[in-house]
């Protein structure tokens, strides 16, 4: 077998790529409605049905939910979703960023230094995977700690204190890490633009809910957020980067995987095409939709012949087993 070439450019002619660049208005207005629907839906089920079943059923669904609103908010702030940069601005923040508090302004630049670091310091979500692959025993402590609620409460004083304020802070705080200190008038006036927009939508969702007569369904969102959503965005990190050869290279290969979810997953960790993560660290401003194309182009062209660890095809089990692997 000839040598693996080194820049998937190799694989893809100039054209092919700028064809792929292309957002599509239908599509990404489609993934938008999608996420709304869903979450109108989930909670409309239990409204007419509220029983314990169907409580529990749409707190998990919610939370692939609020990752499905999350990915569109990440698309968007790579200006990669609307062919309009206003509306991947307005719509990424209000629509995808804004029900889970990360406004864009916070996300921008946050997401902007993952694709840019080059060492563990300047990476704020190398925490996150770095000490993958873990024993099994470790394994189910994070995962029994994500479904009690503790990795969620912890999320949520981060994204009160750290992300809405725009005050320094790691990764496990969700704070931005940056070279100079934040004044307190800078911390002040990021508070008060990002908690006004948080309480403007969340406020008009609680005064629709009270109108119908369901106010009770609004805790649901947050059930989700604080006991469904940090095992999802677990998974979804780990199979990004998690039991990676390498935490740093200049071959994406060894850095970052793709993982085809099954048909479940894909409502959990892998909604709006974000489990194709390898191809977006390829080229950032393709839109998510696109994504599959591009992976099926490689594929076929050989790009990811003897670098396995780049694309899994038994789906987030088969990642979660490989990220569990390390001896006791």
């Amino acid at each position: 077998m000839s040598e693996p070439k080194n820049s998937f450019r190799d694989y893809i002619s100039k054209e092919e790529l700028q064809d792929l660049k292309k957002p599509n208005n239908v599509l990404a207005w489609y993934l938008l409605l999608k996420n709304w629907v869903m979450a109108v839906a989930l909670l409309s089920l239990v409204a007419v049905y509220p029983n314990i079943f169907t409580v529990i059923f749409s707190i998990v669904l919610l939370g692939g939910v609020q990752m499905a609103m999350g990915a569109f908010l990440h698309d968007c702030s790579h200006r990669a979703m609307f062919s309009n940069q206003k509306l991947n601005d307005v719509l990424g923040h209000w629509l995808g960023g804004m029900p889970v508090l990360v406004p864009m302004s916070f996300y921008r630049p946050y997401h902007f230094a993952h694709h840019t670091a080059k060492t563990e310091d300047e990476d704020p979500d190398v925490q996150n995977i770095k000490n993958y692959p873990v024993t099994k025993s470790s394994m189910a402590r994070k995962v029994m700690r994500d479904l009690s609620g503790l990795s969620g409460l912890k999320s949520t004083i981060g994204i009160f204190l750290y992300v809405l304020t725009g005050r320094i802070g790691n990764s496990g705080a969700m704070g931005i890490k940056k070279d100079k200190a934040i004044s307190r008038s800078e911390i002040m006036k990021t508070s008060f633009v990002n908690y006004r927009d948080a309480f403007f939508l969340h406020g008009a969702i609680l005064l629709l809910l009270a109108q119908l007569g369901h106010l009770e369904l609004y805790g649901l969102w947050w059930a989700a957020m604080i006991f469904a959503q940090p095992l999802i965005l677990r998974v979804r990190q780990i199979g990004e980067h998690g039991a990676m050869p390498e935490l740093f290279h200049e071959d994406v290969r060894l850095t970052t995987r793709t993982t085809l979810a099954l048909w479940w997953e894909k409502f959990l960790f892998g909604p709006n095409f974000i489990n194709y993560h390898h191809e977006h660290h390829l080229a950032a401003t393709i839109p998510s939709y696109n994504l599959p194309k591009l992976n099926n182009m490689l594929q076929k062209r050989g790009y990811f012949d003897g670098y396995e660890q780049a694309l899994v095809k038994g789906g987030y089990m088969e990642v979660l087993r490989i990220a569990s692997s390390k001896a006791a």
